[in-house]
């Protein structure tokens, strides 16, 4: 196995609220500033890894929408400015 692709969020993906979406704070972010509303962004923790959707931010909490398949396969969704892995 690779090593694992850069996370820009830390998020339990097993870990849901009332709106059935993953959450975390923006504080978990290594780079706050790419975390807006509507961007992909690549989350996880430990070894696992996911491109989400970031769905919403409201003060600190932020909620994703991880999407099927692997990293690699949704790496066309990524922004190209991200450094690189």
């Amino acid at each position: 196995m690779g090593t694992p692709a850069q996370l820009d969020l830390v998020v339990d993906l097993n870990t849901m609220d009332d709106t059935g979406l993953p959450w975390t704070f923006l504080d978990d972010a290594l780079r706050p500033e790419r975390i807006p509303q509507g961007a992909h962004v690549i989350v996880g923790s430990g070894q696992i890894r996911a491109v989400a959707l970031v769905v919403d931010v409201t003060g600190d909490i932020v909620h994703v929408l991880p999407l099927r398949g692997s990293v690699a396969a949704n790496a066309h969704l990524l922004s190209e400015d991200r450094p690189a892995s």
